[in-house]
């Protein structure tokens, strides 16, 4: 019944999301754009286990929708994608997945302005390593949806202020697994000291909750700071203590550190280094998992024609109710050659290895695919 609730919650959130676009947007500055993308893949683990895993022959049938439009006060864009994934020997996984994506910005005047966004995914399996890292192994739908609105105030062109809201549902096709929702609100000042180096300190609160079961309750102080070496390059770094009332009922102060390294060589080229540590509570037990991630991606515009991607990711995690331990390495590696205006074939390779004494927590997989984009 949960499931249906949600569904139902951001169908309506979506015809809500039509209604702003239509009464915020006239004809002017509207793209409009319908893509068609065939996907074929070969998956050595499409169960996401160690032991008794399928391998299988995947095609995807993608089919998306586009609307952007930004005027002088405000921006909206929207993406739609539904895919239907269909098994060559093992139909019973035959599945049909949603994704949803809404950001719409506003200047309502010169020093105020306000920022909503919502991403729906129904997907029977993750989509990034960020999403399987933690994440309880096995094929099982997954349904996320992720609201947030924002406000902020310029005090002056150097010290601004931000309000946010954000809510996240998690709700899972397994019975064991419980579902959860995360509420969470805080606020951010930003302090531009020079064209160079700009400073912000956060307080931010959260407060995960599960449908059977207990709560825990995170407040957040954060300090950071970010750094321009050139206009290309530059440096964020943040820390700050995390102070958590645990699913236990136990009352804890952690660490939270985080560091980013980002070059955006020019228009051509991208690279991008990502640390980030810190206790968070899990979305899919009661628990918290003391975890530290690092990610390295890239991006090259090889030709005209021809780029590439690149995504690195490594993470450390520990159950601290559970006592177990979990790593994940993954690499991706991605090619777009553009046929013309309208046609993209993409070919690519993806590597997972979660690594854990907990065997129904490990497994490895590797994901072979080539796919063609029609833009409409």
């Amino acid at each position: 019944m949960r499931k249906y609730y949600i569904l139902d919650r951001s169908f309506a959130f979506i015809a809500v999301y039509f209604l702003i676009w239509a009464t915020a947007c006239d004809a002017e500055n509207l793209k409009i754009d319908t893509t068609g993308t065939v996907t074929t893949a070969y998956d050595d683990n499409i169960t996401y286990v160690h032991t008794g895993r399928l391998s299988d022959s995947v095609t995807s049938l993608e089919t998306g929708l586009e609307l952007m439009q930004q005027g002088k006060t405000r921006e909206l864009s929207i993406k739609a994608d539904i895919i239907e994934q269909i098994f060559a020997t093992h139909n019973n996984f035959d599945n049909t997945s949603v994704d949803f994506n809404l950001d719409y910005k506003q200047d309502l005047s010169r020093y105020n302005h306000i920022e909503f966004s919502d991403t729906l995914t129904d997907a029977a399996e993750p989509r990034s390593f960020v999403a399987a890292f933690g994440r309880t192994s096995g094929r099982y739908n997954t349904l996320i949806n992720q609201t947030a609105f924002s406000f902020r105030h310029d005090f002056t062109e150097q010290i601004s202020e931000e309000w946010h809201l954000g809510n996240t549902v998690n709700v899972y096709s397994r019975k064991d697994i419980p579902d959860s929702d995360l509420n969470q609100a805080g606020t951010k000042a930003f302090y531009t000291m020079d064209s160079a180096t700009i400073y912000n300190v956060s307080y931010d609160y959260s407060l995960r909750l599960f449908e059977h079961g207990p709560n825990a309750g995170v407040n957040s102080l954060f300090t950071g700071v970010r750094r321009f070496f050139t206009p290309q390059f530059y440096v964020d770094l943040g820390v700050g203590p995390d102070f958590i009332n645990s699913f236990a009922d136990k009352n804890m102060v952690e660490p939270h550190y985080s560091a980013a390294l980002t070059d955006q060589v020019n228009q051509n080229n991208r690279i991008s280094l990502t640390f980030d540590s810190q206790d968070t509570t899990n979305a899919y037990s009661e628990d918290l998992f003391n975890s530290w991630r690092t990610a390295i991606n890239g991006f090259r515009q090889i030709s005209p024609r021809l780029s590439a991607f690149t995504n690195i990711f490594y993470g450390q995690g520990h159950y601290e109710l559970m006592d177990l331990s979990e790593e994940l390495v993954g690499v991706q590696a991605q090619l777009t050659y553009a046929v013309n205006q309208r046609t993209n074939l993409g070919a690519g390779y993806t590597f997972t290895d979660s690594i854990s004494k907990d065997s129904s927590s490990t497994y490895k997989k590797n994901y072979f695919y080539i796919s063609s984009t029609i833009i409409f």
